[in-house]
């Protein structure tokens, strides 16, 4: 990495993160509209005038406005990952990825009703739902592959690509719960509801129709 990057001459800057730095300053102008008025706001025209850029910056960096969206919503929602290291058991996992999910709590907080503006808006909007459904098949296989590197198959309760599945539904509804229902939604219930996924057992069918997932 450090053979990529030369100085500027000009202010010492990395010329190499330029686009990153275009990116990162559009992105935050498309989310400031976004806190302000929502997701249908959002214009190729404001979106430029508010990150002081031209059209072209903006077309230069994402081919479309859906493409700007899901990097707002990508960008403040990020996969949650565990700290777990392999050789240790489902239990482990599971204790791992609640202990993760409760840390990420503030931080999704903040970002939380910008997000649900987003997926709001996606329901409206079949482009933007069909890329949210790439992003999120992108998301379960890497999801799928990191689980089998910390654990093999027979460990788990059922077929990895289920399982990750119901493990991202069961962290986002723990996580909108809890932002609004703090009181009910305690540590402890999520750690109880990741405890109980270590000793899930789904009947034979169960088994079957998942496997063809």
């Amino acid at each position: 990495m450090a053979k990529l990057i030369r100085k500027s001459s000009s202010k010492g800057k990395p010329k190499g993160d330029k686009r990153a730095r275009t990116r990162t300053a559009l992105i935050e102008a498309a989310a400031a509209i976004v806190r302000e008025r929502g997701f249908e706001a959002l214009t190729q025209a404001e979106v430029s005038a508010r990150a002081g850029m031209t059209r072209g910056a903006l077309q230069g960096n994402f081919k479309d406005m859906d493409e700007l969206t899901m990097a707002i919503a990508t960008t403040r929602w990020s996969p949650i990952v565990p700290d777990f290291k392999p050789g240790r058991d489902l239990p482990d996992l599971m204790r791992s990825l609640a202990k993760a999910v409760v840390e990420a709590m503030p931080a999704r907080c903040s970002a939380a009703v910008g997000f649900t503006s987003w997926q709001t808006y996606a329901l409206k909007n079949e482009t933007t739902r069909a890329s949210l459904v790439k992003r999120i098949a992108e998301v379960f296989e890497g999801s799928a592959q990191w689980v089998l590197g910390q654990l093999p198959q027979d460990q788990l309760p059922m077929p990895v690509k289920t399982f990750v599945r119901v493990l991202h539904a069961l962290t986002e509804g723990l996580t909108y719960q809890r932002f609004l229902v703090p009181e009910l939604v305690t540590d402890e219930v999520i750690y109880a509801a990741f405890a109980a996924m270590a000793t899930a057992k789904p009947s034979r069918a169960m088994r079957k129709s998942a496997a063809k997932v």
